[in-house]
């Protein structure tokens, strides 16, 4: 792996996270499910914070505030109550790649707003593709199907929190894979930061694959085959400059 001689600088990652929910919103609530969140989704994060511990139900039943505590973390997720300060956070982080949970019943009324007025958030700027980021969080997957058709290149509807977590960060994922290759195609190469987004869809793909208990091992092959050329050319740029 390159040392710091090698790796000039590392950089945070440049995704966040919005959450729109009446509930899971409100500052003083959900704090373990937004722990976990922010912590499985951030690749730089040493130990994420599970889903499901000892004390996640006693969490979730407490009514009061509950001091919030996030040990130094970058925080990566920002979660509202209403439509109006979500859209002004969309407006405000322009230049991040956003991945979008709402409720249900939220989303029918934000989601059309963010699309039209946030529409290159979730398209590709290479290939002009639909980005499926815009994940869709309720009890009835059936009640959304209707309002997911007008919106089904860029929804996705998820009834059980695990099940979102695990496809999200799958889906950052494979964010920072392909913009570590076009940062491999520039020219020069910019293998300083591809490597750090190498190294962030690695460690994504790992917890992706703990979590749905699935093997990736075509694809972790590629990132460390990726990785080996990129420390290679790290190591004679180096070498060079000696």
């Amino acid at each position: 792996m390159p040392n710091d001689a090698t790796v000039p600088y590392e950089e945070n990652p440049t995704h966040m996270i919005i959450w729109l929910d009446v509930s899971i919103g409100d500052p003083s609530r959900y704090q373990h499910l937004k722990k976990a969140f922010s912590s499985k989704s951030d690749p730089k994060h040493e130990t994420p914070v599970e889903l499901v511990d000892a004390d996640y139900d006693e969490i979730l039943r407490v009514e009061g505030p509950l001091p919030i505590d996030f040990e130094g973390v970058y925080f990566l997720l920002a979660a509202f109550t209403n439509i109006e300060s979500c859209i002004n956070c969309f407006a405000q982080n322009q230049d991040k790649r956003i991945f979008f949970i709402t409720s249900g019943s939220l989303g029918r009324d934000a989601v059309p707003i963010i699309i039209e007025r946030f529409k290159e958030t979730f398209t590709d700027p290479v290939t002009d593709e639909p980005y499926m980021s815009i994940y869709v969080f309720c009890h009835d997957i059936s009640l959304q199907i209707h309002q997911a058709l007008d919106y089904r290149d860029y929804i996705q509807i998820f009834n059980f929190d695990a099940d979102l977590l695990s496809r999200m960060i799958r889906d950052i994922g494979d964010y920072f894979l392909t913009e570590s290759k076009r940062l491999l195609d520039e020219s020069p190469p910019n293998n300083a930061a591809a490597y750090h987004r190498l190294s962030w869809t690695k460690e994504l793909y790992y917890r992706y694959t703990k979590m749905e208990k699935v093997s990736m091992k075509k694809e972790l092959g590629e990132v460390d085959q990726l990785l080996e050329d990129v420390e290679e050319e790290l190591r004679s740029s180096s070498d060079e400059d000696d």
